[in-house]
């Protein structure tokens, strides 16, 4: 499987941007439809759980624009090098996020909505280096093709361990730019948003709370949302700081979840872990 999946990313890196992405929907479509239904099974359980108001017809759109997106998403892989470009990325809110980039530290908390390998495109577009913490996919396929495609954006990926972390604080340090992903699953089961749980300390928005407290970074939200096969409209948020001075973890993760999940809500149709479990954490 794991060679087909590397020919196919060889094929598709020489067809047009839009028939990749509407390749990856079809064959994603094909998988889940008759070998993986498991993906729109635990969707469609998500759904139900965050969305207790849809009727069954309206249930079912979401799930089967999920498994298009999923596909679009992993095809695009292919192509990424074609899409940092005005024809397929459009920026909203850029101008006011960046006003003190480079005066102070900034944590970007990007989200895996859209194609969210694409927000790295577009910082590249506007010359701002960018530095991530990022988990490496089990897959080996999917992390030869991540690890290539993030190389040609210029990412300085970080380990997601000790050593990543110093890293990410000595360029905090400097007034970089940090990337972490708040969204996150660990050992299969989705750490953040909360949906409903209690706050905990054990995932990426406590860690995104240390730092920030730490270093006095300013935070930006950056999250990327498809409008159509291969174009897409970046987001960010105003910059804002963490509330108040009380050093309380789990308060703190309770404020950045609120920042957080009314946006994967709202995009949840394009959001990467719809169909992990939302379980209590342990």
């Amino acid at each position: 499987m794991q060679a087909i999946e590397r020919a196919m990313h060889r094929l598709l890196r020489h067809l047009p941007v839009p028939l990749v992405s509407d390749i990856g929907a079809r064959l994603a479509w094909l998988k889940i439809r008759f070998i993986d239904p498991g993906v729109a099974h635990r969707a469609r359980g998500n759904l139900r759980r965050l969305f207790p108001e849809l009727s069954e017809a309206e249930l079912e759109k979401k799930v089967w624009r999920f498994v298009g997106h999923l596909g679009r998403l992993l095809a695009e892989f292919s192509v990424m090098h074609r899409l940092g470009s005005p024809e397929h990325i459009e920026l909203v809110g850029y101008e006011a996020a960046r006003t003190n980039v480079g005066k102070m530290p900034t944590i970007a908390l990007c989200l895996h909505l859209g194609n969210w390998e694409v927000v790295a495109s577009a910082l590249q577009m506007v010359g701002i280096p960018l530095a991530s913490i990022s988990e490496v996919p089990e897959n080996d396929a999917h992390r030869d093709i991540a690890e290539e495609t993030r190389a040609r954006q210029g990412v300085d990926v970080l380990s997601p361990d000790r050593n990543g972390l110093r890293r990410a604080l000595s360029l905090l340090n400097r007034n970089e730019v940090v990337a972490i992903f708040p969204d996150e699953k660990r050992a299969g089961v989705m750490m953040a948003p909360l949906f409903g749980r209690p706050p905990h300390a054990k995932g990426n928005l406590a860690l995104v709370a240390k730092l920030a407290r730490h270093t006095g970074a300013q935070l930006v939200i950056g999250y990327c949302e498809r409008l159509e096969k291969g174009r897409f409209r970046i987001h960010y948020s105003l910059p804002f700081q963490m509330e108040g001075t009380n050093n309380d973890v789990l308060a703190d993760v309770a404020f950045l979840n609120s920042r957080i999940e009314p946006l994967i809500l709202q995009h949840v149709e394009q959001w990467y872990y719809l169909d992990d479990p939302i379980e209590p954490i342990s």
